[in-house]
């Protein structure tokens, strides 16, 4: 049984996320069972997990499932940490919490045996190419629980480098609960255990951030061999998760890509993709579903050469939105732009997706690098939290062609009359 929680309340802050794993299932306002999916078969990315003693018991059940994760955030491309992966299938986005600073608090009884990781991290929500830094709070790893493991990975974010602190601890982490956090402002990252601070960098992401909490195994390398002896199911405890904020931080658990002022309502989606695009090399690459709707026409996405057709690409929104028009942005559009697409919506961003409008046969007149841009004037739509393009042809080879999408714009033109 676990001990008694320690109060709420924390002097100088107010709590903002909590989620106690109460069960008996678990709340889809606050995780999503299915960590990173986007990169693997949906089924393979499932967590295995049980709800026991008011905890949440994330589990390695047999020899064939090697990751159980859990996520408060998710979104088509976020993650790629191989130049190898690419986009098995599209996921709504999840935005539970997907925050920038406050003090995160996370109640924890870690795995242990060679080969397995516990681990609590925060990865970059990327509503910017470059906002991928990962913050690993611990990786625990089952051959040495009393060393706790906590890492920066700058990845593609040039205003931060790789730190990292091996912390040596007087106790065997996995034979009791304990409390870990993070204290994570503009000035820097301070990190806990038990409440005593253990180590503090002058390095912090200024994005938003998701959670992601998760078991899983190995064999061989840094995570050591695995230890057959170790019984199935092979299992990480979490009590809680907390997050509280202080004056001056921004107070919401979501933070929306910061557009601006403007009436382009794509801007203030997330976007996703249903097929695989090119995506690059991992530092260098220019093309990024997340540049689609950033309201800059001069960053881009480029298809993926003999992908086949139809090609599909999402903006999940938060709250249901009304809209007549749409718009597409392209360059070289005479020889490589999109030729057929159909607009799709939902109410749920899940289900009943229903056509509202159609372009069969764009007439592009540009050649070179020249942006030009289609408007679609759409059947008016309300209250629906997503949009699907779905593009059917494109100008030039569709054996081994690509087309670029600079920009999708969604706008209420009836509205704004």
């Amino acid at each position: 049984m676990k001990e008694t929680l320690d109060p709420l309340y924390k002097e100088g802050w107010t709590l903002v996320f909590q989620e106690e794993f109460e069960g008996p299932v678990l709340n889809p306002n606050t995780f999503s069972p299915y960590g990173i999916s986007h990169w693997k078969k949906r089924p393979d990315a499932l967590a295995d997990y049980e709800f026991r003693d008011s905890c949440i018991v994330l589990r390695l059940p047999d020899v064939d499932k090697h990751v159980s994760a859990i996520t408060t955030g998710m979104r088509d491309g976020m993650h790629r940490y191989s130049d190898q992966l690419g986009i098995d299938h599209h996921d709504r986005a999840v935005m539970n919490l997907v925050t920038q600073y406050g003090y995160f608090e996370l109640r924890a009884k870690v795995a242990k045996g060679s080969g397995l990781n516990s681990a609590w991290w925060m990865i970059g929500m990327e509503h910017e190419k470059e906002q991928n830094a990962e913050i690993d709070i611990f990786e625990l790893l089952g051959k040495d629980t009393c060393l706790l493991n906590t890492t920066l990975h700058a990845l593609r974010d040039s205003k931060l480098k790789y730190a990292h602190i091996p912390y040596r601890t007087d106790v065997d982490l996995s034979q009791d609960f304990h409390v870990y956090a993070l204290e994570w402002d503009e000035t820097g990252m301070k990190f806990y255990l038990d409440h005593k601070l253990y180590w503090q960098i002058d390095q912090s992401p200024d994005y938003p951030m998701a959670t992601l909490l998760q078991i899983n195994d190995g064999n061989g390398g840094w995570i050591g061999e695995l230890d057959e002896a170790i019984p199935y199911p092979k299992e990480f405890l979490v009590d809680y998760l907390r997050v509280y904020k202080r004056a001056g931080m921004p107070m919401e658990c979501v933070l929306p890509r910061q557009a601006g002022q403007t009436d382009n309502l794509a801007s203030q989606a997330t976007s996703g993709v249903g097929n695989d695009i090119t995506w690059g090399d991992l530092y260098k690459a220019e093309s990024h579903i997340c540049y689609i709707n950033d309201g800059d026409k001069e960053t881009f996405l480029e298809s993926k050469p003999a992908e086949p057709l139809p090609h599909m690409y999402y903006l999940d929104w938060l709250e249901p939105q009304t809209f007549d028009t749409v718009t597409l942005t392209t360059r070289e559009g005479k020889h490589k732009g999109p030729a057929q697409w159909d607009i799709e919506v939902s109410e749920d961003g899940l289900t009943n997706w229903r056509k509202i409008a159609e372009v069969d046969g764009a007439l592009w007149t540009n050649e070179g690098e020249e942006l030009e841009t289609h408007d679609t004037h759409a059947e008016f739509v309300e209250k629906v939290k997503a949009l699907r393009l779905v593009i059917r042809s494109f100008n030039g080879s569709e054996k081994n062609g690509t087309y670029f999408i600079q920009d999708i714009g969604v706008y209420n033109k009836k509205g704004s009359l």
